[in-house]
């Protein structure tokens, strides 16, 4: 080897110090160096390789340990100033792959500099009695640090498989159509199964609207009982209904026989649900919806009642007002904290009224909208984001998801307006939709 090579080599060493001369030490004088070395690395990572170990190594530990400090005083901050920020990286899938790559290298970069103090502390020359002690605490500080980094990639990697899984890429056609909105209108249908067992229907029906500014949010009640429901002209049920949902295949032709149709025939009306994450019912349902209300709803969210119970345990339970007209022995009036079995007995629990389901699911819509706080939620994502993929289908997309769940942190400090499609306002059985959308836009306007 030249000697510049050799002198190159030299000066990736450290300087020659205490900690580093070793040959002339005893037993005891090294199970103190191990000590100091040991508590060097906890206190400041890369310290001890600096002093006793390869300097160059050493610097970078240390450089890493001080970012991962600004990245967390900066998230401390941030959740402080502007929880937006946290709340997009977290319902981002791209934010969460960063989040667990990083963590990764985390516990990675602080096993790997763990086990070289355990090297540098020299274990073989430490006195009997310092020997497990200093190989413990190395151990213990190595699970603990990168078992912590692991499981927070981990969980981060849960939270995005169950927002891939369940919300799509945004396309194209859904770039164009959610750009420069006013107002974010998602319909929301409340799956169920007959007692007796059988498919899916949609025991409720209602569209969240929320101002894409400052967050506002009307929840429109609308009953499955509407009759003669119209179809947007550009909907492929308006070439089969151009005068209202009326003489169907699936008698009695009330709205929520829309569903029922559709998912008998309407394969061949959309053949591009699939594709979309959606199916030919729940488009349809949202055309029926787009015109009975008169709003252009962007996309559709179907929950699993029976699945509904999970999501809101992960949520920590929801606090909803029953009312003295809709008290029951089970759940007398006021406000009634439930948990998720709880809340989907209240939902199932009916004395076969439509408007008593509308008011029943409303409520629960704007206890949770007022009382979920998004940010919060962040802390138990793991659990809510797994909870999710079981309860919810929705061909939402990604980048739609991360704008309302920012928009959620303003939602929460408003109060939630309410639309109701019932009497004496609406006549399920005749109604007037030309006064359905003038109610409908004074609300949201």
């Amino acid at each position: 080897m030249s000697s510049s090579g050799r002198h190159a080599d030299r000066a990736l060493l450290p300087a020659d110090g205490p900690l580093r001369r070793t040959r002339t030490l005893g037993p005891a004088q090294m199970a103190r160096r191990a000590g100091r070395l040991v508590g060097m690395h906890l206190l400041v990572p890369g310290s001890a390789q600096m002093v006793a170990g390869n300097r160059a190594l050493g610097r970078a530990v240390v450089a890493v340990w001080a970012l991962l400090w600004a990245l967390v005083l900066a998230a401390l901050l941030t959740w402080l100033v502007q929880r937006e920020v946290l709340v997009g990286i977290a319902t981002s899938a791209t934010g969460l792959t960063v989040l667990q790559v990083g963590l990764l290298l985390v516990a990675a970069g602080w096993l790997a500099a763990t086990v070289d103090v355990l090297r540098l502390a020299r274990l073989l020359r430490l006195t009997a009695w310092a020997r497990p002690l200093v190989a413990g605490a190395l151990v213990v500080a190595a699970v603990v640090g990168s078992g912590a980094a692991a499981w927070g990639a981990y969980a981060a990697g849960v939270a995005r498989g169950a927002i891939v899984s369940v919300f799509r890429q945004q396309t194209p056609a859904q770039a164009a159509a959610a750009e420069g909105l006013g107002r974010y209108d998602v319909l929301l249908l409340g799956m169920d199964r007959p007692r007796g067992g059988g498919a899916l229907y949609p025991k409720s029906v209602s569209v969240v609207s929320i101002d894409s500014t400052t967050g506002a949010a009307t929840i429109i009640g609308v009953p499955t009982s509407l009759q003669d429901v119209p179809f947007p002209e550009d909907s492929p049920m308006h070439r089969l209904y151009p005068d209202g949902y009326r003489s169907c295949i699936a008698e009695p032709c009330r709205l929520g026989d829309v569903y029922t149709e559709a998912r008998v025939v309407g394969a061949s009306l959309y053949p591009d649900a699939k594709a979309q994450g959606t199916t030919a019912a729940a488009e349809a349902m949202r055309d029926a919806v787009s015109g009975v209300t008169g709003r252009d709803v962007l996309a559709t969210v179907q929950v699993d009642t029976t699945a509904l119970g999970a999501l809101i345990d992960a949520l920590g339970g929801v606090r909803v007002t029953v009312p003295r007209s809709g008290a029951s022995a089970a759940f007398p009036a006021g406000e009634t904290p439930m948990d998720g079995e709880r809340v989907v007995a209240y939902l199932r629990e009916s004395r076969g009224t439509g408007a008593e389901q509308v008011d029943r699911v409303l409520r629960l819509e704007r206890a949770l909208l007022g009382q979920v706080d998004p940010a919060n939620a962040l802390l138990q994502f793991r659990t809510v984001a797994a909870a999710s993929s079981g309860a919810l289908r929705t061909d939402l997309s990604q980048d739609t998801l991360t704008d309302l769940a920012v928009l959620g942190l303003r939602t929460r400090t408003q109060p939630v307006r309410e639309v109701r499609l019932l009497p004496p306002a609406v006549d399920p059985a005749r109604p007037d939709y030309a006064a359905v959308h003038r109610l409908i836009a004074a609300a949201t306007g």
